[in-house]
Order: C-alpha cells, then sequence, then structure tokens
C-alpha cells in the first residue's frame, strides 16, 4: 500500500491535468444553477460527479503503472536479462525510490549494461547480490565476480593480481642467516645477534647460524653466552663435533682447562677435527703442566707432520720436563734439523732457547 500510495502522489503532483480543479464543469455549474433550489438532486450530481473522477483517476492510475511497469521490464531485457530476472528486479525497487519512465535513461547506460552482462549467460558460476542504480531507482541484479574480474582485466591491461609468497621455515630461516652475515659485515653486531637467533628459533638445526651467533658472544668477551649456545647444540646434536671444539675453546679462553679437556674427549681420533684437538690438548696440557698429555699429543701431531719443527720443539719440551733427557735431545736435534723447512720454520727465540738448552743438557749428560 504505501508504494501505492507513492505512486499516486507523485502523480498528482506530475499530472496536474487531471486534478478536480482543471476539470471543465461549466455545464454542470450552470445546471447546479438552474436546479438550485432542489438539494436533494443536487447533492445527487455532486456525488456522481465525485464518483466519476475518482474513477477516472484511479483509471489512469492504473494504466500509467502498467505502461510504467512494461517499460521497465523492457529496459532491462534489452539489457541482456531474461524477462523472469527482470520481473524479480522489479519487485526489488527500494520503496524509497522513485518511479522513473525509462524513456529517460540514456541508451549508452543501457549498452554499457548489457556489454558487462552478456557473458553471464554463457558462465555456470553462482553469483553474487550487486546493486545497480537505475536513476532513482536501486535494483538488486546478480553479477558474476569472475567475470568482472576478467572484464576490468581486459579494460586495464596494467592492472596486477597480488600473489601471495609464502616462505617455508627453512628459507625464512636462511633468509634471516643472510640478513645476520649483512648486519655482522657492516658492524651492526646486536642486529647481527638478533637475527641469528630468529633464524635459530625457526631451524634449531641451523648450525652456521649457532656457530656464528657463539662467535659473535665470543667476540663481545660473553664468553657465558658463546658456552650455553654451544652447549645447547651439544645437547641437541651431540654428533656435531664442530660444537665440541668451539666450546673447548672458549672453556680454554675462560680458564676453564679441566672443561676444556673433558670437552675434547667427546671428538675420537682420526675424525676431521683430530688435528685441532690434539694441538688443543698439547697447548693445554703445557699449561696445566700435565706432560704425559702433552707428549702424547706432540706424537700424535708428528703423525701427521712429521717435518713440523714446532711438534718436534714441543715433543722436546714435554720430554725434558719429564726427565727424559735422551729422548729429548733427540727431539731438540730434529727440530733445528726442519727449522728451514718453508713455512714451518722456528723463530729467532726458540732457536736460541734449543741450541742453550742443548748445551746444558750435553754438559750435563
Amino acid at each position: 500500500m504505501s508504494v501505492i500510495n507513492t505512486m499516486l502522489k507523485e502523480l498528482d503532483k506530475r499530472q496536474q491535468s487531471y486534478s478536480l480543479e482543471n476539470m471543465q464543469v461549466e455545464p454542470v455549474q450552470s445546471q447546479v444553477s438552474i436546479y438550485a433550489k432542489t438539494p436533494w438532486v443536487l447533492l445527487a450530481i455532486v456525488s456522481f460527479l465525485l464518483l466519476f473522477c475518482v474513477g477516472y483517476l484511479w483509471d489512469n492510475v492504473s494504466h500509467t503503472g502498467g505502461t510504467q511497469q512494461a517499460k521497465f521490464k523492457q529496459v532491462l531485457t534489452s539489457s541482456g536479462l531474461t524477462e523472469s530476472v527482470a520481473e524479480e528486479s522489479y519487485h526489488l525497487v527500494d520503496t524509497r525510490a522513485q518511479v522513473v519512465d525509462a524513456s529517460v535513461i540514456p541508451r549508452s547506460s543501457n549498452v554499457q549494461l548489457a556489454m558487462k552482462m552478456a557473458p553471464i549467460e554463457n558462465q555456470p558460476i553462482k553469483p553474487f547480490p550487486a546493486r545497480v542504480a537505475v536513476k532513482d531507482a536501486v535494483v538488486s541484479l546478480p553479477i558474476v565476480h569472475q567475470a568482472v574480474d576478467k572484464a576490468n582485466m581486459a579494460n586495464n591491461p596494467q592492472s596486477m593480481a597480488v600473489t601471495e609468497v609464502r616462505l617455508s621455515a627453512k628459507q625464512l630461516a636462511e633468509k634471516k642467516y643472510q640478513l645476520g652475515t649483512q648486519a655482522e659485515d657492516k658492524g651492526e653486531q646486536k642486529e647481527a645477534i638478533e637475527h641469528y637467533h630468529q633464524a635459530l628459533t625457526l631451524i634449531p638445526a641451523f648450525h652456521e647460524a649457532r656457530q656464528r651467533l657463539a662467535a659473535l658472544f665470543y667476540g663481545q668477551g660473553h664468553l657465558m653466552q658463546s658456552s650455553d649456545i654451544l652447549q645447547q647444540g651439544i645437547r641437541l646434536f651431540p654428533q656435531e663435533l664442530d660444537y665440541r671444539m668451539l666450546l673447548a675453546r672458549v672453556q680454554q679462553s675462560a680458564g676453564e682447562y679441566a672443561q676444556a679437556l673433558v670437552t675434547l674427549e667427546g671428538i675420537p681420533d682420526g675424525v676431521r677435527l683430530s688435528k685441532q684437538k690434539w694441538i688443543l690438548e698439547s697447548s693445554i696440557g703445557q699449561k696445566v703442566k700435565n706432560y704425559t698429555l702433552a707428549e702424547v699429543s706432540y706424537r700424535q701431531l708428528l703423525q701427521i707432520e712429521a717435518t713440523q719443527s714446532r711438534w718436534w720443539m714441543g715433543l722436546a719440551y714435554a720430554l725434558d720436563a719429564q726427565k727424559k733427557y735422551d729422548t729429548a735431545v733427540v727431539a731438540y736435534e730434529q727440530a733445528l734439523f726442519y727449522r728451514a723447512v718453508p713455512e714451518q720454520g722456528l723463530s729467532r727465540q726458540a732457536v736460541d732457547y734449543i741450541e742453550a738448552r742443548l748445551v746444558q743438557l750435553g754438559e750435563s749428560l
């Protein structure tokens, strides 16, 4: 009823030619003047005129509404929609909208609407409701999202689709590691430490990141933090012997010689790190005056580098400290013999010591 009332009000404004005030009723008025003395006859005539006017207005309202509905249907169906869709769309007109003659709608808008809607007929894709304005009326029409997107892409070749790229945990950890090395090269150690921490959080088995993180703490003098990082690596990955070697070096720097030797015991002989293990054991053995350990370590080193004069001097010193003077003299002499070998020689101070010690041992012998 509210739609009908709105239509009536609109017609009353636009179709003033159908109002009682503009109707020619002069003959009726003359007749009324003739029978003015007869009130009942006058009343009957007036009632008849009122009924005639109401019926006439109602007939025009019905005829105009039907005509407008037919025209509205014609606009929608001409734009590529079926008759049933246009009928349904007409009933979806907002109650606040005004009924407008379809002739006032620009033809260009019909053509554009038809161009957009034409591909929908051959695409069995589930539509979603969109809203299309027809002057003052707003009608819900089914628009296919995929078809509209394709049309927009065709009309705008520069439009680009944004695709989300997801990195795996390994890829993200490698990215963090790369950022850490870059920050480290720039001297930004705090940022580098943060990146290495993030890489290890993503991939605990990222051994390069753990080693670099421990080295950064070591370089800053934070030996405890460096030791904790390496010990965590040993617990998680006991087969990774590099953690033991690095931890032993940190413990040696911290003066924890006994702990360093225990750590080195976890590295078996005959592996890639054997040489480094024996060098570190021989150095610690001399510091803690464990000359037996130092002797064993130097003999192991001479098994793989027999012409290294430094190992001969170290063995001679370990034997000399154990009062094994005969074998110590032989070791000192071997050290002097191989001192001329390139990159395996002795310093001038070391040579002076050996020569002076041989003199002392010769005199004592």
